[in-house]
């Protein structure tokens, strides 16, 4: 029988529970309101409210580059247990999602995105999409985090990087002048040696001056006070703290790291390498690295 959106709605007053949650418990029980409550509490609403308490720090890193390489996301969203995260259908549900935030202009944030209209079915809204797999699969369901990018130049890419079972991801900007640059073989190597080089060496920013001043300070002050420590004179600890600032440096910006490929040479190194065969302009914009679990 045909289930009635006024059906859907009153369920959902009565429970509390998604709409795709009410939808579905009404068809199984073939319209019937006090089955389909009874059946929400038994095996949806019960479940979510349960889980409420428990720790997620189990999960995917998803990443989506769009076929022009012009738009990405990446989203990391977590469970309970591995064995969860690695089932067919939290796995496709993390892809349709990141999917479809890549595929709507403006969308920024994880509140944003639980209020669209779900891909799967536009008749229910992404948070009760979540709601269903939480109810389905049992377990604490979280979207912890997005990130969306956008070429900003006037020409450029977009590249991504999933290691580790799906632990670890990289969204990248790379800028360029011109489009046959963005396309070329060349610059797809790099963004992908790039992006590989940010997932295992974990730095924090492109280059030294996109450090942020308090970062820098505080490490400034530890430099100063280990070199006072060793009870060197005045006039030689400002040297010294300089030069300790470049291992600094090394460690926590991109373009100041060893390339992991070729520790005889930075990254910086073999972006100039890479300008000088393209014969213009190239340079990393922006990234952003997501590790599942990781400050929870």
């Amino acid at each position: 029988m045909g289930i009635s959106n006024q059906d859907v709605l009153k369920l959902r007053k009565l429970t509390g529970a998604g709409v795709m949650d009410c939808k579905n418990a009404l068809e199984a029980m073939d319209g019937d309101i006090e089955a389909a409550i009874d059946m929400l509490r038994t095996k949806g609403i019960e479940v979510a409210a349960k889980r409420e308490a428990k720790s997620a720090a189990e999960g995917v890193v998803t990443a989506i580059v769009s076929d022009d390489e012009q738009i990405g996301v990446i989203l990391e969203i977590n469970c309970e247990t591995d064995f969860a995260a690695r089932s067919d259908d939290f796995r496709e549900f993390a892809n349709m999602l990141a999917t479809q935030i890549a595929q709507t202009d403006g969308l920024q944030t994880i509140e944003d995105a639980l209020e669209e209209p779900w891909a799967g079915d536009e008749s229910v809204k992404v948070r009760d999409a979540l709601d269903g797999l939480t109810g389905k699969i049992g377990e604490r369901i979280v979207v912890r985090r997005l990130a969306r990018y956008a070429v900003t130049g006037d020409a450029g890419k977009i590249a991504s990087y999933v290691h580790g079972g799906e632990q670890i991801g990289v969204l990248m900007e790379i800028s360029c002048e011109t489009a046959p640059t963005a396309s070329s073989e060349e610059l797809a190597d790099f963004a992908h040696n790039i992006a590989m080089q940010v997932a295992a060496m974990q730095p924090k920013w492109v280059a030294q001056d996109d450090v942020d001043e308090a970062a820098l300070e505080r490490e400034r002050e530890v430099l100063l006070e280990q070199a006072r420590e060793e009870g060197k004179p005045d006039h030689i600890v400002e040297n010294m703290v300089t030069g300790r600032l470049q291992k600094f440096y090394s460690s926590v910006c991109l373009l100041s790291q060893p390339y992991v490929r070729d520790d005889d040479i930075t990254v910086e190194e073999l972006l100039n390498e890479l300008i000088g065969k393209l014969g213009e302009p190239v340079a990393v914009r922006r990234f952003i690295r997501f590790q599942v679990g990781e400050d929870l």
